[in-house]
């Protein structure tokens, strides 16, 4: 079941956790980042303690849960600009490399904070600072089926969080389409395709 919960009121890192797993993040890099912006965590850590009422209004019991563990989608609305930080190898001594999606700070403004591998390359860390207007409109949606509850304080529950840890592979093999051979098969010239694939 989807659950969607407005975080506008709460500190942004507050609410994703840290734990020993990091997480990864997909993130989207529009021209103008201006209004609403959306990405996705994997295998992050949410305190959804503030949140119970939030929880059962939309028929869901998590009982005791405090913390969940998985996959989520955030969208902020708002959103002025941007900056981003993207260090390839070890967080202290590696590259670095940045783009700002401009923007001026005004009092009131919100900056939420988040942290993770990024998704589409190997051994990078993708940190993104995103300034909004002030109050506005965060949300945290995620499948209680690609969730599970997390306890820090119980071996067991931690455990079992980490066996539920999602790697992102990447692969060193182009997909089919960067196959010549088989583009001229089933494109021949253009983007419309003119034969199944077969398997």
């Amino acid at each position: 079941m989807l659950i969607t919960l407005d975080i506008s009121n709460e500190e942004f890192d507050a609410v994703i956790g840290d734990i020993e797993i990091t997480p990864v993040i997909f993130l989207d890099f529009p021209s103008d980042i201006r209004g609403v912006y959306e990405f996705e965590l994997l295998n992050s850590v949410v305190n959804i303690f503030h949140f119970k009422d939030q929880i059962l209004s939309q028929g869901v019991c998590l009982d005791d849960t405090v913390l969940i563990f998985g996959k989520m989608k955030v969208r902020i609305e708002k959103v002025k600009g941007a900056d981003f930080e993207l260090v390839e190898g070890d967080y202290h001594t590696g590259r670095k490399q940045y783009h700002t999606w401009s923007y001026t700070l005004n009092k009131g403004d919100v900056v939420c904070t988040c942290v993770g591998s990024l998704s589409f390359l190997a051994d990078y860390c993708a940190s993104i600072y995103i300034v909004t207007e002030s109050n506005p409109k965060i949300t945290l949606t995620f499948d209680t089926e690609e969730t599970v509850p997390y306890d820090t304080t119980n071996p067991n529950s931690t455990k079992y969080g980490k066996s539920k840890v999602t790697k992102y592979e990447h692969t060193s093999s182009p997909g089919k389409l960067f196959d010549h051979e088989f583009f001229q098969e089933h494109l021949k010239i253009g983007r419309i395709v003119i034969k199944d694939e077969k398997g």
